[in-house]
């Protein structure tokens, strides 16, 4: 991981400032509490968020007298450039809590919000730490121990009790595990002594299924032979089911084919009585038309005879009626308008003159002759007029009769025609009735076909044959019945007979089962028995081995480490160091003597701190090759007290270190020589301002 930038809002001494990280040894320079530290815990922060045990929580981390913080703090791994985004917010009751995160992806150009254990989760994933170890923890060992420890933290392991030193340094190196795993050898021996009891109470239960099994299979034999006995039982009533039913089904083919016979005479019967209906029907007829005719008969010699002596027809009559109507009523207007002109001249022969012009009348005579011509003229007229009359009344009187013969006429045709039609009818009925008699002789010469079939004379009594034979239908059912009872109560017996074998054979499966299961439960009393004395007895030593193993690798080139980087920084013959193998503890040797760490100087006391936390560095990114941490160092305060020609030698040590990105802090300007980039701290009116200076 190599830091690119940060941006702190808030944060311990610092209001708001920004950072460029370059890839190089940088010098945080400043006097003490100018808040070189607080750029560092943002650094901490930004990836970890708040961490109780690592002086990092959110009350200490938050500005006095502001209510949010943040930071952002920029970086790559393996090339890949990230951002993180943490918050800090204080509520009403002065409660310090972090807020959402925002981690951004710059290569994917993806910006994505986190809940803040899920923000460290991804970090951890990101630097390969173990996630399961750290993602709820309090403090970050493996970070402080790889990238930066606080100097005086590394006294203070140094100078540690050496059963607390050795708990902070198994817990670095990743073997606490082991520990853990030794504490948990009585909680697998008492897992292992439930599984013991667990398999003798369940060997116990299964008893001895041995002796069992014989008896069983005993019994399955004797089921078998019970179930082939009823087996041909069943055979030899399913014979007689069969022998049954075929007696049954041969007095049903006589029971339907009496039956059809049944319904031929009902049918013949209801013919029989049908045609004696029609019969007597016909016969009322025909004594009706009989009657009829007789009637008739009667009424046509009854009719009188008329004689007519014209040969003209009623039309032709009627034709003469009409002219001679005409003819009369022409004569009598002409008479009409001639006795009108005599009125006329006899009232001008009296009156003497002209009604109309008054003139007297000069020609008398002349008028007189013209009524008398006038008056023979209607006396002519009246005649024929009367002959008119008379010959009209003959011509009426003729078609009178004429009439009265026509109707005579028509009534005795109509009559006769009736009379013929009424003869055919009653011809037709007698046929009619000679048909019925026939069929009613063909369908009782039928019946009686049918009862010869059966050598009954008797119609009842044939009706009767059919109940016979359902009686006796009736009875072969009732036995064909037991006998399919008989089958099923054996086939029930069967059922009973193949479910206890079922049973049985269940039970000898389960206990064949069970002595397979006894043999596995006593391999397995056996394994976790022996399993239970070599967790007790030889796996806690194999533990201590590993331990001891690992602690002594890692103490052999801590050793290795230790002594070189401080004889690089004190160059005194008299003074030798050396790790303790067992607990890590630094022991100095001056003049050959074992020298307390308090009374060393303060220029050789950080020289051994700075050599102890190189070679723990080393040692650790060794170990943890997987971890990306490696390119970055943070040192703070390495060279309290030392001489100038002692920090001259820490360029070497740093070269060896080969660390493509290093921020040591000091107070003090005389590592200028070896540091690429110097960044100033100043604090006023509790503000820390950084610059940075251009060398």
């Amino acid at each position: 991981m190599i830091l690119e930038s940060i941006e702190i809002t808030n944060i311990r001494s610092i209001r708001k400032q920004d950072i460029e990280f370059p890839s190089s040894t940088m010098l945080f320079f400043g006097d003490v509490g100018s808040g070189k530290s607080s750029v560092l815990k943002s650094i901490e922060f930004a990836l970890f968020g708040t961490l109780v045990h690592g002086d990092l929580s959110g009350d200490s981390l938050l500005r006095r007298g502001r209510n949010t913080a943040s930071v952002n703090l920029t970086f790559s791994i393996d090339g890949k450039k990230y951002s993180i985004k943490r918050s800090l917010s204080k509520d009403r009751k002065g409660r310090v809590s972090q807020k959402e995160c925002v981690f951004t992806d710059h290569d994917n150009g993806t910006r994505t919000t986190y809940a803040p254990t899920d923000m460290r989760r991804k970090i951890l994933s990101l630097l390969s730490y173990s996630v399961s170890r750290y993602e709820k923890a309090t403090k970050i060992p493996l970070f402080r121990y790889t990238v930066y420890t606080p100097q005086e933290q590394i006294k203070e392991i140094i100078q540690a009790d050496p059963d607390v030193r050795f708990e902070i340094l198994k817990e670095v190196f990743g073997i606490e595990k082991y520990e853990i795993t030794l504490r948990n050898i009585e909680i697998i021996k008492d897992y292992l002594n439930d599984k013991l009891r667990e398999y003798k109470i369940k060997i116990e239960q299964i008893g001895e299924p041995e002796e069992d099994i014989l008896q069983k299979e005993k019994v399955i034999e004797e089921t078998k032979q019970q179930i082939n006995n009823i087996g041909t039982e069943i055979k030899k009533k399913e014979n007689k089911i069969s022998s049954q039913e075929k007696i049954i089904e041969e007095i049903q083919k006589d029971l339907d084919i009496y039956s059809k016979k049944i319904v031929q005479i009902e049918n013949k019967e209801s013919n029989i009585n049908e045609y004696k209906a029609k019969q007597r029907k016909n016969k009322s007829s025909l004594n009706k038309i009989q009657k009829e005719i007789a009637g008739k008969e009667e009424e046509l010699k009854n009719l009188k005879e008329i004689k007519v002596k014209t040969e003209l027809s009623e039309d032709q009559l009627e034709n003469q009626l009409e002219k001679i109507q005409k003819l009369k009523s022409q004569k009598e207007k002409e008479i009409a308008v001639v006795k009108k002109i005599l009125a006329d001249v006899d009232k001008l022969l009296k009156e003497g003159k002209c009604s109309l012009c008054g003139q007297a009348i000069h020609e008398k005579d002349r008028f007189e002759k013209e009524f008398q011509d006038t008056t023979l003229k209607v006396g002519s007229f009246s005649n024929e007029i009367d002959d008119l009359t008379q010959k009209n009344n003959e011509q009426k009187k003729l078609l009178k009769i004429i009439r009265e013969f026509q109707k005579v006429k028509n009534k005795r045709d109509s009559l006769s025609s009736l009379i013929s039609e009424k003869r055919k009818r009653e011809a037709d009925l007698n046929t009619l009735i000679k048909e019925l008699f026939e069929k009613i002789n063909r369908n009782q010469e039928e019946i009686m076909a049918i009862l010869s079939e059966y050598k009954i004379t008797n119609l009842l009594k044939f009706k009767n044959f059919g109940e016979e034979i359902e009686v006796k239908l009736n009875a072969e059912k009732k036995s064909l019945n037991k006998l399919n009872s008989s089958k099923e109560s054996s086939g029930n017996e069967l059922s009973a007979q193949k479910k206890s074998l079922e049973y049985l054979q269940k039970e000898l499966v389960e206990l064949n089962s069970n002595i397979q299961l006894k043999n596995s439960l006593q391999d397995n009393l056996t394994y976790y028995s022996q399993l239970k004395n070599w967790v007790g007895e030889q796996f806690p030593i194999l533990i201590r081995d590993i331990e001891k193993k690992i602690l002594s690798s890692s103490a052999h080139h801590f050793n290795s480490y230790f002594k070189e980087w401080f004889h690089e920084l004190v160059e005194d013959e008299n003074i030798e160091v050396e790790i303790r193998t067992d607990d890590f503890q630094p022991i100095v040797y001056v003049n050959g003597y074992v020298s307390p760490f308090k009374d060393l100087s303060g220029g050789e006391k950080s020289a051994l701190s700075l050599a102890y936390r190189l070679a723990l560095n080393k040692i650790i990114n060794e170990r943890y090759q997987e971890v990306k941490t490696k390119d970055l160092l943070i040192l703070d305060e390495p060279t309290d007290g030392f001489s100038q020609q002692q920090i001259n030698r820490m360029q070497p040590i740093f070269e060896k270190l080969n660390t493509s990105q290093m921020i040591i802090i000091s107070h003090e300007r005389n590592l200028d020589s070896f540091v690429t980039d110097i960044f100033n701290f100043k604090k006023e009116n509790h503000i820390t301002r950084v610059t940075k200076e251009s060398i």
